[in-house]
């Protein structure tokens, strides 16, 4: 036997236990160091092992803290990623129905002077003709796909909102004519919600489920940021204001706070309001601001770097925890990285002329499209090369990630930001920074229940 690739060993309060993590599959253990010099050897005879050594492997194995010699962790990782990537059962659309936008956000590509809105033969917002393809590449896909996810996106959809419900009927209609399975969220500024009093309704009807809106900090930060195109007004209590009628009626509200160097300082007070509002159950991530596309370097100097950031995750999950908002009552921990959609089959970004994107940073970009969504099938050779160099990027290519003891919870991180943004170079994800401070969070806290549940037995 031999052990895990993958293991991290750290010390614990206690001098005679270790704390145990295994990146390929998430497990967290605390066991006695008697035995722990093995998982320091490349290999070990388990069948000339005491009784008691054997048993104390035998519970590490059900962890994947050891594994038989034939098993090549980096193999079966590869096959998952891949499994992942080439699965066609579901299909996964980022449609943007309009790319105008009301607000005028100061680190958003929509201000690099190109607007998107403006530019010569782009439709303002998709016509009928598209809509029409759409349905139709839809219809086609339903015979052989389980399930349909369609993530509402812009500018800002719901300038768009007819023909997204428009669109939704029928593409109900179509998934249930195939008893297929359909899931739609949007991603929102949420500043028009309660502008309709039939808008809840509405997207009850088109079973949008969830919805990610931003919250850049308290009013006077927000606004600052997060205003609206022409100066015309603030933005925070409007959104606010849509935050709180969602949930409400019920639906799903992921609030997303983006940060950089000018606002991480008083990022966190956004949570006295939402407190203040009695919305701490809903989840909150903060989002690091990266200059990405052409339209973003504008803001470069501003944006904060990867440990920058994780030092004020650190702060604000544990924040969270201490202040008992839902999204920190369990401890921030680490998950198997899957595909990006940007990297997987059935999956792309949709923009108002049908031209379709493999990434979301794409949109509108009309070199990067892999084809349009009326004649997919006269795609040029570029267009297709475009899609297939997406589908073949994988961290596996990079050697600081094959010998990367983490590359299981981080997988290269943005595919987007190593092809294009690094030259060819991946993004650490935050574990590299954080990694430990997160899993001892997570061990405590463990702990805390396992006693709590021991005292009351």
């Amino acid at each position: 036997m031999k052990p895990s690739i993958y293991n991290f060993i750290w010390p614990t309060d206690d001098p005679r236990k270790v704390m145990l993590f295994n990146s390929l599959t998430t497990s967290l253990a605390e066991v006695e160091n008697l035995h722990i010099d093995l998982l320091n050897l490349p290999q070990f005879d388990y069948d000339s092992l005491p009784v008691d050594t054997k048993q104390f492997i035998d519970g590490l194995k059900q962890g994947g803290f050891v594994l038989d010699d034939e098993a090549d962790e980096l193999k079966i990782l590869k096959f998952t990623y891949n499994s992942n990537k080439y699965n066609r059962l579901g299909m996964a659309l980022t449609i943007a129905p309009t790319l105008r936008c009301n607000f005028a956000c100061t680190y958003c590509y929509e201000q690099s002077g190109k607007s998107q809105d403006k530019r010569d033969g782009q439709n303002a917002f998709m016509p009928e003709k598209v809509q029409q393809g759409l349905l139709k590449y839809i219809e086609r896909a339903a015979k052989t796909v389980k399930s349909v996810f369609i993530t509402w996106y812009g500018g800002e959809p719901l300038l768009g909102k007819e023909i997204i419900f428009n669109l939704t009927r029928k593409i109900i209609a179509i998934t249930e004519e195939n008893k297929i399975t359909y899931f739609a969220g949007m991603i929102t500024n949420g500043y028009l919600l309660t502008k309709d009093p039939d808008m809840v309704q509405k997207l009850k009807d088109s079973r949008i489920r969830s919805f990610q809106i931003t919250l850049d900090g308290p009013p006077e930060v927000h606004n600052s940021r997060r205003m609206l195109k022409g100066n015309s007004g603030p933005t925070f209590d409007q959104v606010l204001e849509g935050i709180k009628l969602l949930t409400a009626n019920e639906l799903a509200v992921s609030l997303r706070v983006n940060v950089d160097r000018s606002n991480m300082d008083g990022a966190l007070k956004i949570l006295d309001i939402l407190e203040e509002n009695n919305l701490k159950d809903i989840p909150i991530q903060l989002g690091r601001i990266s200059a990405d596309t052409a339209g973003c370097k504008s803001i470069e100097s501003s944006c904060a770097t990867m440990e920058e950031f994780t030092v004020l995750n650190k702060t604000f999950h544990g924040t969270l925890r201490q202040r008992g908002f839902k999204t920190g009552q369990k401890p921030y921990y680490p998950h198997i990285a899957h595909t990006c959609g940007a990297n997987r089959m059935n999956a792309f970004v949709l923009d108002p002329d049908g031209d379709m994107y493999k990434c979301w940073s794409e949109i509108g970009h009309k070199p990067a499209r892999i084809g349009n969504i009326v004649d997919i099938e006269q795609r040029s050779k570029q267009e297709r090369m475009n899609e297939i160099r997406w589908l073949t990027w994988e961290p596996f290519e990079y050697e600081d990630c094959v010998k990367c003891k983490m590359l299981p919870i981080c997988m290269g991180s943005c595919a987007y930001r190593a092809m294009f943004v690094n030259k060819d170079r991946p993004d650490c994800a935050e574990w590299k920074y954080s990694l430990e401070h997160y899993i001892r969070a997570r061990f405590d806290w463990e702990k805390e229940i396992k006693m709590a549940g021991e005292k009351s037995q």
